[in-house]
């Protein structure tokens, strides 16, 4: 097991943090760190606006960066675990990025 690096793009909305702690809680899935950022400069993510074809508003949407140890089948499973999660618009960890369950290849960190 290695430590690895998520980070999700989410509807800034109350409980969408606790939802994602959540998922990693009831796994038993360990949280190394956690740091969270209302996000002002939406140019770095113009491609999931394009994607999704939505329009994104300054400190609408955070970024979520969480630590975890995991080993490589339990990474992919986290990833599509966190998929599903309603407020989550992307998640991505240093090989994959996933838009509203589409795969991409564009890397988020």
């Amino acid at each position: 097991m290695i430590q690895r690096q998520l980070t999700l793009i989410m509807e800034n909305k109350p409980g969408a943090l606790a939802r994602v702690v959540g998922l990693f809680h009831q796994r038993g899935y360990n949280i190394d760190s956690l740091h969270v950022d209302p996000i002002s400069d939406l140019k770095p993510y113009e491609f999931i606006e394009k994607e999704l074809e939505i329009k994104f508003q300054e400190n609408e949407i955070s970024r979520l960066v969480v630590k975890t140890t995991v080993g490589d089948s339990l990474m992919r499973q986290i990833l599509r675990q966190i998929n599903k999660l309603i407020e989550v618009i992307a998640v991505s960890d240093d090989e994959n990025t996933y838009l509203k369950g589409i795969l991409r290849d564009e890397n988020l960190l």
